[in-house]
């Protein structure tokens, strides 16, 4: 038997049959979008908004105890009282977008803290967008970056943007309900437009946008106002060292920017002034100096006076209706929920910060202590940088480590010396930590060789993505269980519950103990109108006192009394469960008005 002689088959379409499947061009098509997304600006906004689409979900109903005036001011600002943003503590762009929001989409009580995590994600989305256009001033700044091939630059490009996802989702958090973000945004902006002035070409045209820029930061936060002239003033420090333009055109460029901050300033800052009836910028930085620095007590609400004279005395503070226990009401003149969170500016009028060296020191170690935990909690960074500065110790330089981007280190040194003074907080110094670590690892890795700095890098990103990576995992398995196993927020049910117990919108509502979360008021209209200053006082009075002071609460319109982890062992009597919030129990006492015996 002839063995059988393979044939050619002259059709095509059985040439093409037999063909072997090209697996290289579906593995190249794969590497080159991985290349894209991973190496490229573009790329990267993309997988920041894919993130902040995942975070964001699970969170869709936090909202923080600042996010409740926040959400307060917004509403009464989409409602058409304007007044409502010039508020002397708060700044109002965060809740102006909240008020824009609210007008738009209308929402229903269930729906305002979605609304708030709506505007939440765009203000991220806008930071993402902030960022790539630092990134591209800033890095067409860097002559090293300029030679690099294509692939070091997507290398660099990686780097930096992980950099950025890693600080935002990390210290300040998407969806927090603060304005953290619209701040990295504001922050970015202007070091970019430091750049573009930095760089060769620079007109008065950027000089007018930096100061509108930098104006426009008090709106946003009130510390971002000093940090603005503190940021003109290193930029000419840098200017003059560096750039071409003549000295005397350079001074009349800043002094445009400094006019034009101004401009942009003085609306908010003229209204504020009105209100205080003097110049004023805000309560802000005064209000937590008295409480971090001067250690007023009480801090944060409920100043009655009773302080040394030297703090001043108050002008308008809540009204005392109890001594003892100390039972405080403020229902008029402020509105909002809980009105002495709604505008602390108001109720801490007439207090005077003092400066004590003694308090000062200890402010500032306790600030430093914070710092030591931020930089603990940066640690992959901090260590990459220090292992970059050993290897670069004695080498010739291929590159200027401090170059005429100065301001972007002596800024964020500034700023985060600002807040030393204060009160530091994470939330409060990442986009300047952001903008300091950039400009550090700038400055060294170039100077190493290349696959020493490479390794350093991956190594930097490993240990500080992993933990980024597993909570985009987490808030996906949080959302699959939700979708499997629905439950109502804990703020919500204990509203439900308030609601069936009889309250209706509009009644008053007693609290015992200090500031707390009170969004299940928000959800029902209620409002918190009196306050035990300190709950261990009412716990220990007897049933007949007890009974006296409910009295006096419920005469005056008080419909119920809010206890946070009420003692078991105390007053059982008519007291209910309503739930919990923030892993703490509510308890509810209904109050009656005393009945009236001179009939």
């Amino acid at each position: 038997m002839e063995p059988i002689q393979p044939t050619i088959e002259s059709s095509t379409g059985a040439a093409a049959a037999h063909k072997p499947v090209d697996t290289w061009g579906f593995q190249g098509a794969f590497v080159r979008i991985l290349r894209e997304c991973f190496t490229t600006p573009r790329g990267w906004c993309l997988i920041c908004v894919c993130f902040a689409f995942i975070a964001v979900w699970p969170a869709r109903h936090h909202i923080g105890v600042d996010g409740l005036s926040y959400l307060d001011i917004g509403s009464e600002a989409s409602s058409g009282d304007l007044r409502a943003l010039g508020n002397s503590y708060w700044s109002p762009a965060y809740p102006a977008l909240i008020a824009g929001a609210i007008f738009l989409l209308r929402p229903t009580a269930g729906y305002e803290v979605p609304v708030v995590q709506l505007v939440d994600l765009v203000i991220f989305i806008f930071t993402v967008w902030a960022f790539s256009i630092f990134y591209r001033c800033w890095s067409s700044s860097i002559s090293e970056f300029e030679q690099a091939g294509k692939s070091a630059k997507g290398l660099f490009t990686l780097f930096s943007f992980a950099c950025f996802l890693w600080y935002t989702s990390s210290s300040i958090g998407i969806g927090t309900t603060t304005p953290d973000m619209l701040v990295m945004a504001g922050v970015l902006l202007v070091a970019a437009m430091g750049c573009r002035i930095s760089s060769p070409g620079a007109g008065w045209k950027q000089f007018v946008g930096l100061g509108a820029l930098l104006g426009a930061g008090i709106y946003v936060k009130a510390a971002l106002f000093p940090l603005g002239f503190a940021f003109i003033a290193l930029l000419f420090l840098s200017l003059v060292r560096t750039s071409d333009i003549p000295r005397r055109t350079l001074v009349t460029y800043l002094a445009l920017t400094t006019a034009t901050c101004f401009a942009v300033a003085t609306p908010l800052v003229a209204y504020l002034s009105f209100q205080a009836g003097k110049f004023s910028t805000g309560e802000t930085g005064k209000l937590n100096y008295l409480w971090r620095v001067d250690k007023l007590k009480p801090d944060i609400v409920g100043w009655t006076g009773g302080t040394p004279p030297e703090y001043g005395a108050p002008l308008h503070p809540p009204r005392k209706l109890i001594e003892n226990p100390t039972v405080l009401e403020f229902a008029t003149p402020v509105a909002g929920t809980y009105p002495l969170w709604h505008s602390p500016g108001y109720w801490y009028a007439g207090a005077k910060a003092k400066f004590n060296f003694r308090k000062q020191v200890t402010a500032v170690g306790e600030n430093l202590i914070e710092y030591y935990w931020i930089a603990h909690h940066s640690i992959a960074f901090v260590g990459g940088a220090i292992l970059l500065l050993v290897f670069s110790l004695g080498k010739s330089s291929r590159a200027q480590p401090w170059h005429a981007s100065s301001w972007l280190l002596a800024w964020p040194l500034a700023a985060c010396a600002m807040y030393a003074l204060v009160n530091t907080h994470e939330r409060y110094v990442v986009p300047f930590l952001l903008l300091l670590s950039l400009e550090v690892y700038r400055a060294l890795v170039f100077r190493v060789n290349r696959r020493v700095s490479l390794g350093i890098c991956a190594i930097v990103l490993l240990v500080a993505m992993t933990p980024v990576a597993l909570s985009a995992g987490r808030s996906i398995a949080t959302t699959v269980s939700e979708f499997r196993h629905p439950a109502d927020e804990d703020y919500v049910v204990v509203a439900h519950n308030l609601k069936r117990l009889g309250l209706q919108p509009g009644d008053k509502l007693a609290v015992i103990g200090g500031l707390f979360h009170f969004f299940y008021a928000r959800y029902d209209r209620l409002r918190v109108v009196s306050q035990f200053l300190s709950s261990d006082e009412f716990w220990q009075l007897d049933p007949a006192d007890a009974k006296t002071v409910e009295s006096r609460l419920a005469s005056i319109g008080i419909k119920a009394l809010v206890a946070v982890n009420r003692p078991q062992v105390h007053q059982e009597a008519g007291w209910i469960e309503v739930g919990t919030v923030e892993g703490r129990h509510l308890s509810v006492l209904l109050l009656q008005p005393a009945e009236d015996t001179s009939r």
